[in-house]
């Protein structure tokens, strides 16, 4: 795993998603955050996770989703979440220098937040990115209209 911070001065950026059927959002999304440094790591959510937390499964199973974004070539770095929710071993080992949210991210904005605070790594900066044709290009649209 590449470390942000020894990456001779290369900024590090990390962001989070199911990735499911990657979209013309999920491109918008991973090109604006690829913007914001040098090396972008997608950190992919576990199968069980997301069935715990949408309810339903997703289309593509978590090897095959890490393995479309690492063929997309948008990213330098597709990895699977932690295999425990909420410990952010994934932040500490990849030690970006900003993590990317989507807008609609806002509990893992708050609990990230409250991580970064109590673990002292609060020179990890948090950059929130706007919608973009949220209406036509979302993953949870999409996946209905395929079921």
């Amino acid at each position: 795993m590449m470390r942000g911070r020894n990456l001779l001065n290369m900024k590090t950026v990390l962001v989070f998603g199911t990735f499911d059927i990657i979209h013309p959002g999920h491109q918008w999304f991973l090109s604006m955050a690829s913007k914001l440094g040098d090396h972008l790591v997608a950190v992919v959510s576990r199968d069980s996770f997301v069935q715990k937390w949408k309810g339903r499964a997703t289309v593509k199973d978590e090897k095959e989703r890490i393995r479309a974004l690492k063929e997309s070539g948008m990213v330098s770095q597709a990895v699977l979440s932690d295999a425990e929710i909420r410990t952010y071993k994934i932040v500490k080992e990849v030690q970006p220098d900003i993590i990317c949210l989507g807008h609609d991210q806002k509990a893992l904005l708050e609990d990230l937040k409250d991580w970064l605070h109590r673990t002292g790594d609060s020179h990890i900066k948090i950059e929130i990115l706007p919608p973009w044709k949220r209406n036509r290009y979302s993953s949870s649209r999409i996946n209905d209209q395929n079921r």
